[in-house]
């Protein structure tokens, strides 16, 4: 008995998977899948001919890369030598954690921006806390710098705290003697507080 006869896109199709080249749909609802790889378990993989590549996998996902970084004639692995590399020459990285934690874990983690212009900025946003903690100094530097605390701002320390400045002013904006000790009104200090912070401060 002859065998029947496979389209000669279809690499390999069994009961534990398949591996599909080409128009995978009629002509008429063709969706531009050219590569299709399925296996059991609910693995998927499919790629399209605008470039596009999607991949599902319904359990754990994991990688493990640079055990031959030292190998051969490399007796030795740098400590910035690259194990793993995600380049993306447009468009945007995203990673999402839909039901769970994303957790960045190294023997140091260095994070920069190179935009220019408008860009090049450094953006934590958080419904909750955000809570920094260091063995040794914690350092914030910039060519402006505003804290704002919308009920208050709590500076605690068991030795000395310095406040080291060509100028210092004390005052509480909100006391009806705020205009003449300051030579400004409320409105003229709500306005220049809100230039210098972003806009980020509002009479409540």
């Amino acid at each position: 008995m002859s065998k029947v006869f496979q389209p000669d896109h279809i690499v390999t199709e069994n009961p534990h998977g398949a591996i599909v080249y080409g128009p995978i749909t009629p002509e008429d609802s063709d969706d531009g899948t050219r590569y299709l790889h399925t296996s059991t378990g609910g693995h998927i993989t499919w790629s399209n001919k605008n470039g596009n590549t999607t991949t599902i996998t319904p359990g754990q996902n994991s990688e493990i890369c640079g055990r031959g970084l030292v190998k051969g004639e490399n007796t030795d692995a740098t400590s910035e030598s690259v194990a793993k590399a995600i380049t993306a020459r447009q468009g945007d990285i995203v990673i999402t954690a839909e039901q769970g934690n994303i957790k960045l874990k190294a023997k140091n983690i260095w994070i920069e921006t190179s935009g220019s212009g408008s860009a090049g900025n450094f953006h934590v946003n958080s419904n909750g806390h955000i809570n920094l903690n260091a063995g040794e100094k914690v350092t914030v530097s910039g060519t402006k710098l505003c804290m704002i605390g919308k009920e208050n701002i709590a500076l605690s320390s068991d030795g000395f705290i310095n406040a080291i400045s060509e100028g210092f002013n004390h005052s509480a904006p909100f006391s009806p003697l705020f205009g003449l000790f300051q030579n400004m009104s409320m409105q003229t200090f709500i306005a220049l507080a809100s230039s210098e912070c972003g806009g980020g401060l509002k009479i409540l």
